[in-house]
């Protein structure tokens, strides 16, 4: 098993500790690497990513399958306690739309990370978040509780000055 990164621990950090069951959606779980922590964990995992990876292989608890986050209908759940979604939403053109998407999943916490600036350079992304539109995620995010910070990732980034945020919108806090 691949040992877990710092934004991995962060993620883990920000799972609920009461009064929610250890159920996991993961929408875009990629190889699958921290899904295999979270079944070690006690955890029930639904692990999905838009295709499928050569290294999926259901577990117990583990379960892989396809899914597309603007097709709510094709995930193996209609919703979860526990949603995350790790390093995806700057791949996707609407990524609002997907966050919404995210929202209705889930039923108690949702926990995300998405890219500081250009932090990664990357072709592939489309989006990047400073400080100032980080905050748009508590405008769509509306009215429940979100938190954010920014977390190193591997130490080899932390030494490039590469950074992540970790955002939880929490539905049990409601804000007026």
């Amino acid at each position: 098993m691949k040992p877990l990164d710092i934004r991995d621990i962060s993620i883990i950090d920000a799972l609920p500790v009461y009064d929610c069951e250890k159920i996991i959606l993961n929408i875009g779980c990629g190889e699958g690497r921290i899904d295999r922590h979270f079944a070690r964990m006690g955890y029930r995992i639904f692990a999905t990513d838009i295709k499928r990876e050569e290294s999926w292989q259901d577990t117990g608890p583990l379960t892989f399958h396809v899914a597309d986050i603007f097709d709510r209908r094709s995930f193996p759940t209609p919703s979860a306690p526990i949603v995350i979604s790790s390093q995806v939403l700057e791949h996707l053109k609407d990524y609002k739309k997907a966050l919404i998407n995210m929202l209705l999943l889930t039923e108690i916490r949702l926990i995300l990370t998405v890219p500081f600036r250009r932090s990664f350079h990357s072709p592939e992304h489309l989006h990047f978040w400073d400080e100032r539109n980080v905050l748009e995620f508590a405008e769509i995010c509306r009215p429940y509780s979100v938190a954010y910070s920014q977390i190193l990732t591997k130490p080899e980034d932390a030494a490039r000055k590469q950074c992540a945020y970790l955002i939880t919108i929490d539905k049990r806090q409601r804000l007026q």
